[in-house]
């Protein structure tokens, strides 16, 4: 299990903005799951199967990383969490051996890019619908922001998303977005009435994530939109952006040394890229190229230094002269 992709037990109960967006698919789904037998594929830790099984009849919670699914069986005997099974086992050989009606709810949250047969799943998948299943899966956008991330095998955009809902009966989009907003309280608020306006530029292509729903009602689960509001993230946002800022200014610093010790080697790197390349008159002239440039700059400096020594040398006469009252011309 890889702490730096799967979120642990520990970071999704975090007040932080990754672990809210998480949490929040999640509880959304959990109104859909009210008395239904739940497929959680891909489940992770399990902290998702948890918030499902307080609404559901039961849930099924599947990971082919053993020591994911080890932490979620844990997790659900010290929270007392009895209606979750707990399943190591590869996504699609799982799905292949459901039958349909087996489940009256799938849900896939953040697995489908970590999939190799990433096509042959959302036709298992549909074949699942087809049998009177509903279905909620999400992908992230990392394919518009150019993320690049070792574990995905698929990096979806939007027509990739788009394609993937295809390929699945009845399938529709929703869109996950990050959102900033303004909260004021005093010192004793534990509770916020908030209300959500969307305002600004919606362009749904830039979404976080992509939201797969079939058998739903889309209309009736989002209603005009939903939102989960995690104040506590505004000031961990604020630190995060201070650290961000002394990273940048300790890397500023890193990157002006590296340069000086790169400079110092100077010419010890020339000789050495001539030697590579086997290209002794083209090396030769680069080599020449650049002493030149060095020599030119190093020429500069040596006059900007005379030119302060001079200046300096005439303040400090005019200073002694009018100090041992003499008039300096």
């Amino acid at each position: 299990m890889d702490v730096h992709e799967r979120l642990s037990l520990e970071a999704v109960s975090a007040d932080t903005l990754i672990a809210a967006e998480h949490r929040h698919r999640y509880e959304l789904t959990a109104r859909a799951a009210a008395g239904r037998r739940v497929l959680d594929l891909c489940c992770g830790v399990g902290y998702g199967s948890a918030i499902l099984a307080a609404a559901a009849e039961s849930v099924v919670a599947v990971d082919r990383d053993a020591a994911a699914t080890d932490a979620g069986r844990a997790a659900a005997i010290r929270s007392g969490i009895e209606n979750v099974e707990f399943v190591t086992a590869d996504a699609l050989r799982f799905l292949r051996s459901v039958e349909a009606g087996r489940f009256d709810l799938v849900v896939c949250f953040e697995g489908l890019e970590h999939l190799p047969q990433v096509e042959l799943v959302a036709d298992e998948l549909g074949r699942l619908v087809e049998g009177g299943a509903a279905l909620l899966a999400s992908v992230p956008n990392s394919g518009t922001f150019g993320e690049e991330n070792d574990f995905h095998l698929t990096d979806f955009d939007p027509a990739g998303a788009r394609a993937l809902a295809d390929r699945i009966p009845g399938a529709t989009l929703a869109f996950q977005t990050h959102a900033e907003g303004s909260v004021i309280r005093s010192a004793e608020t534990d509770v916020v009435d908030a209300r959500v306006r969307l305002t600004g530029e919606q362009d749904l292509d830039w979404a976080n994530h992509f939201l797969i729903l079939a058998g739903l009602d889309a209309g009736e689960l989002l209603g005009v939109g939903d939102a989960a509001l995690h104040l506590a993230v505004a000031p961990v946002n604020h630190r995060y952006m201070r650290g961000l800022e002394r990273a940048n200014r300790d890397l500023q610093a890193t990157n002006m040394r590296l340069t000086r010790e790169r400079l110092g080697r100077f010419r010890a790197a020339a000789a050495d890229r001539a030697d590579d390349h086997g290209d002794g008159a083209a090396s030769g002239e680069r080599i020449a190229r650049l002493e030149r440039e060095l020599a030119e700059a190093r020429r500069e400096r040596d006059e900007h230094r005379r030119a302060w020594v001079v200046v300096r040398h005439s303040r400090l006469t005019r200073l002694a002269a009018r100090l041992s009252g003499h008039r300096f011309d």
